[in-house]
């Protein structure tokens, strides 16, 4: 297993999961062997397959005029063919065969179909999708086409790989992948406001943690019950929020944070926590594109560090760049 998982890291397309993540795709990996000559795979049958080579040489052959056999390619170790296998199901129109003794490593393993394994495991298969429809989209100009008629599920995938399961908000990978083309139109205003509980695990200590999730589903509801038709709202972690706040400058980003520290306060979570009424305050920090960062990370770890400051201050508070 070790080994199949340092040969995976090695591949482009598997290079940004994680290790967890590396050991579910080589689960679903198995080693082969090819003699010197030997047909790996003849043009006709289709398969959603991907071979990467441990050891050796793969030659990829297509029939020619005259039935001469044209080379389109050759791999040696490390590298990895048949990635178009997985998008399309279209008949094979090339051989291909060892051109030395090699070793290749087959996902998914022969017997296991891969869209199984996508509806089994839609965040990391995502991932691996858009790294390889990236790859495609810098050699084929068509790509959009390709995927809106090819693969029209990779869209159900992404939209899974975007939000979080528990309380169906926008979740970290949004933040990081499509927050900073918000901010592309330099005259565009924009705030973010981080909010953390103050006795979250306090909740979670003393009445378990099924208890803490309906607290998190409790305040992302009336987070989207505040917000407006374009503001976003992210779960980053455990119980760290952001929310987005379009063509909002300092001030008004300052008034929107004492209205939902106000509104967390008076919460009522008596229906999620089974007891008496309890209060619930947040720590907020609170900062503003372009006056207090010039980027989406910028912008997101400011706030992070107000809302920290704010918390380790006492809690119940909002913070900003000039506090």
């Amino acid at each position: 297993m070790k080994k199949k998982i340092e040969l995976l890291a090695g591949v482009d397309l598997f290079s940004t999961l994680k290790d967890h993540e590396l050991e579910i795709v080589a689960h679903y990996s198995r080693y082969y062997t090819y003699k010197h000559g030997e047909v790996i795979f003849t043009p006709g049958p289709h398969a959603e397959e991907l071979f990467i080579i441990k050891k050796g040489e793969v030659l990829i052959t297509k029939q020619g005029d005259r039935e001469k056999e044209r080379e389109l390619a050759r791999f040696i170790a490390g590298e990895c063919f048949g990635e178009m296998d997985l998008l399309d199901s279209a008949p094979r129109s090339a051989l291909a065969s060892a051109a030395r003794n090699c070793t290749l490593l087959l996902f998914p393993m022969k017997g296991v179909v891969f869209r199984d394994i996508l509806e089994e495991h839609p965040e990391i298969f995502a991932r691996i999708l858009y790294k390889l429809i990236a790859r495609i989209a810098s050699r084929i100009r068509t790509a959009n086409a390709l995927i809106s008629e090819k693969v029209p599920w990779v869209h159900n995938l992404r939209r899974q790989l975007m939000r979080d399961k528990l309380t169906g908000l926008f979740n970290r990978t949004f933040l990081e992948e499509d927050f900073p083309a918000m901010l592309q139109d330099g005259g565009r205003n924009l705030s973010v406001l981080m909010i953390k509980p103050d006795r979250f695990k306090q909740i979670n200590d003393t009445f378990g943690h099924e208890t803490g999730d309906r607290v998190l589903q409790f305040m992302a509801d009336t987070f989207v019950s505040m917000l407006r038709k374009d503001d976003i709202a992210v779960r980053v972690k455990g119980d760290e929020f952001a929310l987005l706040l379009p063509n909002i400058v300092a001030d008004g980003a300052r008034r929107v944070a004492e209205e939902i520290r106000l509104k967390m306060n008076e919460l009522d979570l008596r229906q999620a926590i089974n007891s008496e009424w309890i209060s619930f305050p947040v720590s907020i920090g609170v900062a503003s594109y372009p006056a207090h960062a010039k980027d989406s990370a910028a912008l997101t770890d400011l706030a992070a560090e107000l809302m920290h400051r704010a918390k380790n201050s006492g809690g119940n508070a909002v913070h900003f760049p000039s506090q």
